[in-house]
C-alpha cells in the first residue's frame, strides 16, 4: 500500500509539467524519487529509441554523459537489445546481469556500468511513447522483481500523464488558433459596420498609414482602429496589462496580446508606451474644441 502511494505521489508531482517535452525532462527525477538513484527516460519513434532525459544521484556530469552517449547511437529496437521485449510484450522487464546479457545495448552498458536494471515501456493511445529505464547503481544494491513491479506500475500511470498532457497542449493550441480566428472575423466585421459597405473594408492584416498633412490624430487613431481595438487601447491607457484587459473585457490572455500587437503594428507604434502617447493625445483632442 505504501509503495501505491509512492508511486501516485511521484506521478503527482509530474502535474505541473504544461508540455509533453518538460514532462519528458522531468520522470529521470520523478523515478528517482521510488527509490532509484539512477533513471533514463527515452522516446520510442518508429522503431527507434532516443534518450531524452537522464538523472544519476549525486552527479549531474555522469547523467549528461549518458545521456550523449544514448542519443549518438539511437539504436533501433529490434531482436538485438532486450528493450525490444519491453515494447513488444507492453510491460516492464528486469535484467539481472546486463554485462552478460547479450542483447544488451554495450555503449550504454559500458558508459553506465551497467549491473542490473529495469526497464518498462511507456504505452500511449498510439502505441509506446517511451522507455523508463532505473537501477540502483549508487547503492550499491541489485534490483529486483519489487523494483520491476514498482517501475511498471509508475510507467503505466506516465502513460496517462503524457496522454493528458499531450491534450492539453493540443486544446491550448485550437484555443489560440481559435481566439486569432475570431479576432480576424470580429474585426472584419467591425470595419465593414463602421463603413457602411463591404467594399471600403481593407484587406485583414494590412496596415493603416496615416495620411500626409494636418489630420487630427483622434481622426488618425480612430480610423486606423477597430472599435475592439479602441476599447483594448483605452485599458491600455488605464494602465493595464494584457492579462487585466482579458479579463475585463472576457476573453483569452492570448487574444489581448493579439490585439495589442495588431494596434502597435497599425498605429506604427514601436510599444505599448508610444501607442498609450498617441491615445492620450487623442484624449487631449477630444477635450479642445480646435480639434473637434
Amino acid at each position: 500500500m505504501r509503495v501505491h502511494t509512492e508511486v501516485q505521489e511521484a506521478l503527482t508531482r509530474l502535474q505541473d509539467a504544461r508540455s509533453v517535452a518538460r514532462l519528458a525532462e522531468c520522470v529521470p527525477e520523478a523515478v528517482c524519487r521510488l527509490g532509484f538513484d539512477r533513471a533514463l527516460y527515452s522516446e520510442v519513434r518508429e522503431s527507434v529509441w532516443v534518450p531524452q532525459s537522464c538523472t544519476v544521484s549525486g552527479d549531474a556530469g555522469w547523467a549528461a554523459e549518458i545521456l550523449r552517449i544514448g542519443r549518438a547511437e539511437s539504436p533501433v529496437l529490434d531482436r538485438t537489445v532486450v528493450e525490444t521485449e519491453a515494447v513488444r510484450r507492453r510491460r516492464a522487464l528486469l535484467v539481472t546481469d546486463a554485462q552478460r546479457e547479450a542483447r544488451g545495448l554495450p555503449c550504454l552498458v559500458e558508459a553506465a556500468r551497467l549491473e542490473s536494471y529495469v526497464v518498462a515501456p511507456v504505452v500511449g493511445d498510439d502505441g509506446v511513447l517511451g522507455l523508463v529505464h532505473a537501477d540502483r547503481y549508487v547503492q550499491g544494491r541489485q534490483v529486483d522483481e519489487f523494483d520491476r513491479e514498482v517501475l511498471g506500475a509508475f510507467a503505466q500511470g506516465l502513460g496517462i500523464a503524457f496522454r493528458r498532457t499531450l491534450l492539453v497542449e493540443r486544446l491550448h493550441s485550437l484555443r489560440t488558433e481559435i481566439g486569432r480566428f475570431t479576432m480576424n472575423i470580429a474585426d472584419a466585421m467591425d470595419r465593414i459596420l463602421s463603413n457602411g459597405h463591404p467594399a471600403a473594408a481593407p484587406v485583414i492584416g494590412d496596415p493603416v498609414v496615416p495620411p500626409p498633412g494636418p489630420v487630427p490624430v483622434r481622426s488618425f487613431v480612430e480610423s486606423a482602429l477597430t472599435p475592439r481595438q479602441l476599447e483594448v487601447l483605452r485599458l491600455m491607457g488605464d494602465g493595464r496589462t494584457n492579462a487585466a484587459i482579458a479579463t475585463r473585457l472576457t476573453i483569452s490572455e492570448d487574444t489581448a496580446k493579439s490585439h495589442v500587437k495588431q494596434i502597435l503594428r497599425k498605429l506604427g507604434a514601436a510599444n505599448r508606451a508610444e501607442a498609450v502617447s498617441l491615445y492620450l493625445r487623442t484624449q487631449q483632442g477630444r477635450a479642445t474644441p480646435e480639434s473637434a
